[in-house]
């Protein structure tokens, strides 16, 4: 679908192992803070992506996984999800090819950097939305045809099963 080709925080790491950008976690969605915290909101990624989307007449059950951006995720010694404040900086960038046409829903989280994160009943509180920070988004046109002189259009994978089915043998 898409090629990294520039991220300036590739190669961190936490001290317990954690990476930024990654497809570890999933999204907070209305869901799960309403069972955590007894309250609705709707302004989780899930919602926000669900939003984004519709216009182009797709619907909530459309928002697949996510990309973690500048999220720092990972698994502790115990095997349990963690998420920690993100290290990026002002000028920090993740740039990436698209091998096909994509679209591209963006939310920023809104526990912001996750230096003030939490569930429950103080979810969606005004110090997570202080640690907001903004986010930029570029697209190039590529000017210089020559850099695809070696590239290939993506195959289609050439499984050709029914996961395990047998389809019926129809007789005349």
């Amino acid at each position: 679908m898409c090629t990294i080709v520039g991220d300036t925080l590739a190669g961190y790491s936490d001290d317990v192992g954690g990476r930024v950008h990654d497809l570890l976690g999933t999204r907070c969605d209305p869901y799960v803070n309403q069972m955590l915290s007894g309250k609705g909101f709707d302004f989780h990624c899930h919602s926000n992506l669900t939003r984004a989307i519709l216009p182009f007449g797709l619907v909530e059950s459309d928002v697949h996984d996510v990309l973690n951006v500048f999220q720092v995720t990972g698994l502790n010694k115990d095997g349990q999800y963690y998420m920690e404040p993100c290290p990026a900086k002002p000028g920090d960038y993740f740039e990436f090819f698209a091998e096909i046409d994509l679209l591209c829903a963006l939310s920023t989280c809104p526990g912001g950097d996750l230096s003030a994160w939490g569930w429950g009943k103080d979810s969606g509180s005004d110090d997570m939305l202080d640690c907001c920070r903004p986010l930029a988004v570029e697209i190039f046109k590529l000017t210089d045809t020559s850099l695809l002189k070696n590239w290939q259009s993506p195959k289609y994978a050439t499984y050709s099963g029914v996961h395990g089915l047998k389809m019926p043998t129809f007789v005349a």
